[in-house]
């Protein structure tokens, strides 16, 4: 019975974010932003972010980039040391 439950929760749906610190934006500046706008942050490939999985910490990441793409890095999960 066990088992046949963790099955189950494999397949469940994650959302997974990774917080990056961004600029104050004002109300004018946030309502104009569309697909594709692009936020400059101060942040740049190779500094560290926290991670998120459904809004609760999951461990501490490192921002990398993949030609024009930007990724994370899974650098410790929470608990670990």
């Amino acid at each position: 019975m066990e088992n046949l439950n963790r099955a189950r929760l494999m397949d469940i749906p994650l959302r997974i974010e990774a917080l990056v610190e961004g600029p104050r934006l004002s109300i004018r500046d946030l309502l104009a932003l569309t697909a594709g706008s692009i936020v400059e942050t101060a942040l740049s490939a190779g500094e560290n972010v926290e991670v998120l999985a459904g809004s609760s910490p999951l461990g501490l990441g490192e921002l990398t980039t993949s030609g024009s793409r930007i990724g994370v890095r899974m650098l410790q999960f929470r608990g670990e040391k």
